[in-house]
């Protein structure tokens, strides 16, 4: 078996990190959350440097990294010192949302690479456990066999298409993949397809200027959070500084797609999407709102953007994680997306899980 070292440090040189993330990513691959596409963003937003973690093997070479911060979560009024992989735990940062989050490492080797990084975890520093927001179940599983008291923060599921399987089938347009849903979904979408184009043809084009898209977008977007009584992300301007920073460098290299769907001038759908290592990420959306319930505009744009990428060689339409019911009518399951926290033996989760337990058992 190899034998693999493990290390913590502060990073004081970003050019570096990104040199050494790059480097590793290059021969690794990784979801597009642990892309130096997605983290370099990251690391420049944060206020003090990140933790990095890092995982060797007998030659020196990376085998795993991950970036941690620090902080305490009051909970119950109980302080809590956290370590975290890939977020902040300070909510209005986070709502950037990362998913598939884990080492990056080579692939078969998550399991190792955790046990290793363990090693370095442990002994640094003081801290009641170790939160990874965006774990899959599998990840999940590795990080449950680790020795620590595990508790899930959050979970939901997640959503897909096999582009690529539909593809071997001959499916390559929007009326062959209508055709293979389910009959209240095909039946919805064929009919609203049918209303949008009496307006004139359906196209779904990509969107080149980044402020205009995201000024249509996030008008229908915030309309549909404020008829809610809340606010949605577009509105939150750390997100939005984060996410122009990021398309910056990844729209030019086709690592991210803006598109609108239209019919005849009318637009009515928008769709920010990552894509990454023949998978194509949905993560953001603005839809017109209209007055006819017939019309379907969600459903009709996501049908339009699978007929783009059938068209093309992508492998996988990744609806990614939420309950959403337009997620599983349009797609397959896909892993469970799981907040876990990995927690020590210490007298304030003692307190803390001692409370839970109680509040269990008195619960009609």
């Amino acid at each position: 078996m190899m034998s693999l070292s493990s290390d913590m440090t502060f990073v004081n040189d970003k050019t570096a990190l990104a040199d050494r993330w790059r480097a590793l990513e290059s021969r690794v691959g990784g979801p597009f959350f642990l892309s130096w596409t997605w983290i370099g963003p990251w690391v420049e937003t944060l206020d003090t440097p990140p933790l990095l973690l890092s995982v060797t093997d007998g030659h020196g070479d990376d085998i795993a990294l991950g970036l941690f911060t620090r902080t305490t979560e009051r909970r119950r009024g109980l302080p809590v010192r956290q370590i975290r992989l890939h977020d902040t735990g300070v909510t209005e940062r986070d709502v950037i949302t990362v998913e598939f989050n884990s080492l990056l490492c080579a692939p078969g080797m998550e399991s190792a690479a955790w046990h290793a990084a363990m090693r370095a975890l442990r002994t640094h520093g003081r801290w009641d456990e170790i939160v990874v927001s965006g774990a899959t179940d599998t990840t999940t599983t590795i990080l449950a066999g680790l020795g620590l008291g595990v508790h899930h923060r959050a979970e939901t599921t997640s959503a897909h298409v096999d582009l690529a399987a539909l593809r071997e089938q001959g499916k390559t347009d929007a009326d062959a993949y209508v055709a293979t849903l389910g009959k209240n979904t095909r039946s919805q979408l064929r009919r609203s397809m049918r209303l949008y184009a009496e307006r004139g043809p359906l196209r779904l084009e990509p969107c080149d200027d980044v402020e205009r898209f995201f000024a249509e977008l996030g008008e229908h977007h915030e309309a549909k959070w404020q008829a809610a009584g809340g606010a949605g992300a577009t509105a939150n301007s750390y997100y939005m500084t984060f996410h122009r920073r990021m398309i910056a460098d990844a729209l030019p290299k086709g690592e991210i797609e803006l598109l609108r769907a239209s019919a005849g001038d009318q637009p009515f759908g928008w769709l920010y999407n990552f894509v990454c290592r023949g998978r194509v990420l949905f993560y953001l959306s603005g839809f017109r709102a209209e007055e006819d319930n017939r019309l379907k505009p969600g459903l009709v744009t996501h049908a339009l953007a699978i007929e783009h990428h059938l068209k093309g060689s992508a492998e996988i339409y990744d609806f990614m994680g939420g309950t959403n019911r337009y997620k599983t009518s349009l797609g397959q399951p896909g892993p469970d997306i799981i907040a876990v926290a990995l927690q020590r033996n210490t007298p304030v989760l003692m307190i803390e899980n001692a409370a839970r337990k109680l509040k269990d058992r008195l619960r009609p």
